[in-house]
C-alpha cells in the first residue's frame, strides 16, 4: 500500500499530520505520564521507543538524567523529523537515537536495550508475534516491555493492522500473545483513562 494512502494515525505527514501530531500530544498526556512512571528508568539504561511520534514521550523520557540512550523508531519521515528536532540537543549528544523505522526490523544488535515502550502504536503491528520476537531480540534477559494500548471497545475500526487490535477484546488478546511470544509476568498494569498499561518480561 502507498504510503501516501496511509491513515494518518498510521504515518502522519503533510500539514494535517502536523496538527494530528500536536493532537495526539493533547489527547495522551495522561498517558505520557503514567507510561513515565511505570517505566521507572534506572541509572544507565537504554530505553527503545516503537512509535514515538512528535517525541513527546523520548522528551519526558530524557529528563530522567540517569538514563544512558532513549531510542526510537517511527514509520513517519515527518515525525522523525519533528522528534529530532525536539530532541535535538539531546540527539547531538547521542543520548537520544531516533530513527526511521518499525518494530519489524529494529536497527539494534542483540540484546541491547533494558526496556522497551509502545505507547498506543502496538495497534499498528500487522504482525504481532512477529514484531514482538524482534522486540525480544533487542531487550536484554530480564529487559522489559511497556505497552499503552489504545481502547477501541467491542467496534475497532476495521483498518488496524493488527489483528489483536481488531478482535474486540485487546487486552486479553494482547497478553495472550506475550505469553505466547515468552514473555513473562504478563501483567495488566490498570488503566489510563480509557487505555490500558499491559507489561511483561523477556525471557531468555
Amino acid at each position: 500500500m502507498p504510503s501516501a494512502r496511509l491513515p494518518q494515525p498510521m504515518r502522519p505527514a503533510g500539514l494535517v499530520g502536523r496538527f494530528f501530531g500536536w493532537t495526539m500530544d493533547v489527547a495522551n498526556a495522561s498517558a505520557f505520564r503514567a507510561a513515565l512512571a511505570e517505566a521507572r528508568p534506572g541509572i544507565g539504561d537504554r530505553l527503545l521507543e516503537i512509535g514515538f511520534g512528535t517525541g513527546a514521550m523520548v522528551k519526558r523520557l530524557l529528563s530522567a538524567p540517569q538514563l544512558g540512550l532513549v531510542a526510537g523508531v517511527d514509520p513517519s519521515p515527518l515525525m522523525v523529523s519533528t522528534a529530532r528536532q525536539r530532541n535535538r540537543a539531546a540527539v547531538m549528544t547521542g543520548r537520544a537515537d531516533l530513527r526511521e523505522g518499525t518494530a519489524s526490523l529494529l536497527p539494534w544488535p542483540d540484546a541491547h536495550f533494558d526496556m522497551a515502550l509502545a505507547l498506543h502504536s502496538f495497534q499498528f503491528w500487522a504482525d504481532p508475534a512477529g514484531d514482538l520476537a524482534e522486540v525480544r531480540r533487542v531487550l536484554r534477559p530480564a529487559g522489559r516491555l511497556i505497552l499503552v494500548l489504545r481502547a477501541h471497545g467491542q467496534r475497532p475500526p476495521t483498518w488496524l493492522p493488527n489483528p489483536i487490535s481488531r478482535c474486540g477484546d485487546e487486552i486479553a488478546g494482547t497478553m495472550a500473545v506475550l505469553s505466547q511470544s515468552n514473555f513473562t509476568q504478563v501483567t495488566h498494569r490498570g488503566m489510563v483513562g480509557s487505555s490500558a498499561i499491559v507489561t511483561g518480561y523477556c525471557d531468555r
